[in-house]
């Protein structure tokens, strides 16, 4: 990107973010008019149900509130990072060799804003925002890397705290048609039916540290083993909240948890239908479906059996889904789907060697060490389309700082994030469950 067209961009950027901020705060004035009149209410006694739906009003009033930055495109800010922020690391670099090298961040934000001036920005901070944001977005790039799941997850841009969206579990009643005859009145069919999910905020926090000599070792490009090995430690944190969290506090509610899977034997949600004509019997909408592989702690019996579960369980997902539908297992349970032999002793899945990996009955394998092995009513394989399942998003805090004082003759790097989560289309995946446990 040249500095003209990076100009042009950041004008273009601090234009729209001028009219983005107005919008919020039309809408914030709104949400505030609503607040006064929801704590008038609460203060009153009122309806729960009255309540409850003004609650609901503010909250779709502030969801649709957006940040500046997100006027401007991933690869834009990436544009921006290699043209400002690349240089100004350089900069920093060079005044390694001065025992008191000045603090990063501080001298990338002066060093940064000193080279968005030299385009004549009239206000270099706006810009500046949208290009101070790539730091912490590579973080989490980085972490995406690492986990098949996380990689596989959808991203919902327009998701907040407490947003709401509705699921349909069952459909509107259709019925044979009749000539119309005097006096013949024509009965009503069911309505469709809904069911609302919500979604819930999570805090990522990291802390790992580096040593003066790896900060100050010519040798070292800092800034790349800053961010790659961050993003580790973020993706190891994150990957396992996608799958694990229990709920409680500032945790996801994973897809594998008591949040998102329930076993009980027949009565467990994950064994109900997505839709049934009655709305009560249907699946909890937080809740995925279960495969009961019929066998505690395993795939099934025999090599045949785990042949005809593989089978069943392709046959088994919507159709709609097929199209990008995976299997997520770790490479201990994707072992013993390349042990299952035929009875000449052949095995039956092979890799499929363009695409360097395993195939399922036609259908990819992703590796992800974060999946739970093959045990006594674990749930150890995930299949479907992940994308269309569960969606996470990006929350409002966002801070990346080097600390180096705290701990003597190193540097603290702290990553603190706030995230979303919530469920999509529960009947895009199928959970495999190791039980005898069964609808």
């Amino acid at each position: 990107m040249t500095p003209e067209e990076l100009k042009a961009l950041l004008e273009k950027a601090i234009a729209s973010i001028a009219e983005m901020k107005t919008k919020n705060a039309e809408l914030e004035a709104k949400a505030k008019v609503s607040d006064e009149k929801l704590d008038k209410l609460i203060t009153a006694g009122a309806d729960v149900t009255v309540i409850e739906d003004l609650k609901n009003e503010i909250s779709d009033l502030r969801s649709k509130m957006k940040k500046p930055g997100e006027v401007i495109t991933l690869e834009q800010k990436q544009a921006m990072h290699d043209t400002v922020i690349k240089g100004a690391i350089g900069s920093w670099l060079k005044t390694k060799e001065n025992n008191t090298p000045p603090e990063l961040f501080k001298f990338i934000e002066t060093e940064g804003a000193e080279r968005l001036k030299t385009l004549e920005i009239s206000d270099p901070n706006n810009g500046g925002l949208a290009v101070a944001e790539v730091l912490a977005s590579d973080v989490i790039k980085y972490a995406r890397e690492f986990s098949g799941v996380l990689s596989s997850v959808g991203r919902k841009a327009s998701m907040t705290r407490s947003y709401r969206q509705l699921v349909l579990v069952s459909y509107p009643g259709v019925q044979e048609g009749i000539e119309n005859v005097a006096g013949t009145t024509v009965s009503e069919t069911s309505t469709p039916t809904y069911n609302e999910v919500i979604s819930k905020e999570f805090k990522i926090n990291a802390k790992p540290r580096i040593t003066d000599e790896a900060m100050y070792g010519t040798d070292i490009d800092l800034y790349g083993d800053l961010i790659t090995l961050l993003g580790e430690e973020v993706g190891i944190y994150l990957a396992a909240q996608i799958l694990y969290g229990d709920g409680n506090d500032k945790n996801a509610r994973g897809i594998l948890s008591s949040n998102r899977i329930d076993l009980t034997d027949t009565t467990g949600k994950s064994w109900k239908p997505t839709l049934h004509a009655t709305p009560s019997s249907a699946r909890d909408a937080d809740f995925y479906p279960a495969k009961s592989t019929g066998v505690d702690g395993a795939l099934g019996s025999t090599d045949e059996a785990i042949v005809d579960f593989i089978i069943d369980l392709s046959n088994e997902l919507p159709t709609r889904y097929l199209k990008n539908a995976k299997y997520y297992m770790n490479r201990k349970t994707k072992g013993v789907f390349e042990k299952v032999r035929n009875a000449d002793g052949d095995p039956i899945f092979r890799a499929d060697y363009r695409s360097s990996g395993l195939v399922l009955n036609n259908f990819p394998v992703v590796i992800d060490d974060t999946l739970p092995d093959i045990a006594s009513a674990s749930t150890p394989i995930i299949f479907g389309d992940l994308n269309r399942a569960f969606a996470i998003n990006d929350g409002d805090i966002d801070k990346l700082l080097l600390d180096p004082y705290t701990v003597d003759g190193c540097t603290v790097v702290k990553y603190d994030k706030e995230m979303f989560e919530m469920v999509q289309a529960s009947d895009a995946i199928i959970v495999v469950a190791c039980t005898t446990n069964s609808a």
